[in-house]
């Protein structure tokens, strides 16, 4: 399993056991990772864990919540009315990776462990923020010059785009995540909306990069 640095604690009690679990998930795995685990790491005790939820599952179901209310609050302010609808999409994929970046073990929980490692009850919550993206890529399809769009185009760009982050994710580099912008917006949206279109998302993606930390 590979270790991930811990992250400051804040907020909450119940914010921070939130964090404990995705962590000690992430270092240890899900199977291993016990209450007693958590309460140590979160700093509270049994009886506050106890009261803010009914077992480890319970809290791992909340975790992955948590997880998909920030990715959703991320992606829903980069849509502007006055802002391109693809220029919103990149926007909201580098909001994104960068709210992973900020926080490695979330980004374990999010992309590894909901899939791999956790009860199905986690796994479904994954699931909806699956949807939740491919219904994102979807909408730029009004954009492409095809007259039939490939029925699983989405499916298939997102699916390569998770491997890809999936790969960092496990191999300790989150902090990285947002400098795979420019690949990601040209894998995503070259086989629905062609080359051209596809290469000037990448460019957008990389001046995007240019006055951030990741630039």
């Amino acid at each position: 399993m590979t270790p991930v640095a811990t992250e400051t604690l804040y907020g909450s009690s119940r914010e921070r056991v939130l964090l404990a679990l995705t962590e000690l998930a992430a270092e240890r795995g899900y199977r291993d990772t016990t209450v007693e685990n958590i309460v140590e790491r979160a700093g509270v005790g049994e009886d506050t864990f106890r009261t803010l939820f009914a077992d480890k599952e319970a809290c791992a179901v909340a975790a992955e919540n948590a997880i998909l209310s920030e990715v959703v609050a991320s992606v829903s302010s980069s849509y502007l009315a006055d802002r391109a609808e693809l220029d919103s999409a990149l926007l909201g994929v580098k909001s994104i990776l960068e709210l992973m970046a900020r926080k490695p073990s979330y980004a374990y929980f999010g992309y590894v462990g909901a899939r791999q490692m956790s009860p199905p009850s986690v796994f479904s919550i994954y699931e909806t923020g699956h949807k939740v993206l491919v219904a994102m890529l979807e909408r730029g399809w009004e954009y492409a010059e095809l007259e039939v769009q490939p029925g699983r185009a989405a499916l298939a760009a997102l699916g390569g785009a998770e491997a890809i982050v999936r790969r960092e994710v496990v191999g300790g580099r989150a902090e990285r995540l947002p400098r795979l912008l420019p690949d990601l917006a040209y894998s995503a949206t070259v086989s629905f909306l062609g080359q051209d279109e596809a290469l000037r998302l990448t460019e957008r993606g990389r001046d995007l990069l240019r006055d951030s930390p990741w630039g």
